[in-house]
């Protein structure tokens, strides 16, 4: 009744009228006051108190720090020395199991670093195998286009709702032509190589083992190196330039057949 009195008169309540009515209302009467002694929980500046309250203070800490630590009961020697033979095992296999970890780690990043280099230097030959048979092949169906995609994830196993079980990781190269792709694919201690037909080449690791690999180079590294072999096959590459000119031919020769066919 009074606010409304006084809006009738003056519109508003002046800033002292507005502080004045919040401090007498009651609902501010029925909370805690604003400067709360934070000490008696232990958290106060004890600097600023009384010799008793300063006492109080230090037993209710002393109190806390006990009841975090068990109520400060004193363990036996039994099982002290439980304690620490368990922690001692513990740390030893955590230890263990941290250089198998970083030894494993080590070993697959020096993997991923051969097959890629190795990946990369046959990409370059016969990416250059390619731009040279162009010459003659440009404009026919076969001429090549060549791509290197890097490390790719991919699925390599689906269930019967065609959901994926299983990936793996790759280094991928290919040369296509109108017919055919020439695939490389670099994973884990080997690179295998494809020859499927281009309309399928994007399938990747799902048509590529329907069709089973062409050639396979297995890779070891060693402390004097890298090592790398041909599988299953009577012909025996010297190098890998050697190894990729037998690559390039098969590419080509399998178009061909089937252009005559």
């Amino acid at each position: 009744m009074v606010r409304n009195e006084m809006r009738g008169n003056r519109g508003h309540l002046t800033k002292e009228e507005s502080r004045k009515f919040v401090d007498v209302h009651p609902a501010s009467q029925n909370g805690l006051p604003r400067n709360i002694d934070k000490t008696m929980f232990g958290h106060g500046e004890s600097h600023s108190l009384d010799d008793k309250t300063r006492g109080q203070v230090r037993s209710h800490m002393a109190l806390s720090e006990q009841f975090l630590t068990g109520f400060g009961v004193e363990r036996s020697e039994k099982v002290m020395s439980w304690m620490d033979k368990l922690k001692e095992d513990s740390e030893k296999f955590l230890y263990s199991r941290r250089d198998d970890l970083i030894e494993d780690e080590m070993k697959a990043n020096m993997y991923r670093s051969a097959i890629s280099y190795l990946v990369d230097k046959m990409f370059q030959d016969l990416r250059w195998f390619a731009h040279e048979y162009n010459k003659v092949a440009h404009g026919t169906p076969l001429q090549i286009s060549s791509s290197i995609l890097g490390e790719v994830t991919e699925v390599v196993r689906v269930n019967s709702k065609r959901e994926a079980e299983e990936t793996a990781t790759f280094f991928r190269a290919r040369l296509s032509n109108r017919r055919h792709s020439l695939v490389m694919r670099g994973g884990a201690n080997k690179i295998d190589f494809y020859i499927v037909p281009v309309s399928q080449s994007m399938a990747t690791s799902v048509v590529e083992m329907g069709y089973g690999p062409m050639a396979t180079i297995m890779v070891k590294v060693t402390q004097s190196g890298l090592n790398w072999r041909l599988l299953d096959s009577d012909f025996n590459p010297a190098s890998i330039e050697e190894f990729c000119m037998w690559l390039f031919g098969e590419f080509v020769e399998a178009t061909r057949q089937e252009l005559e066919d």
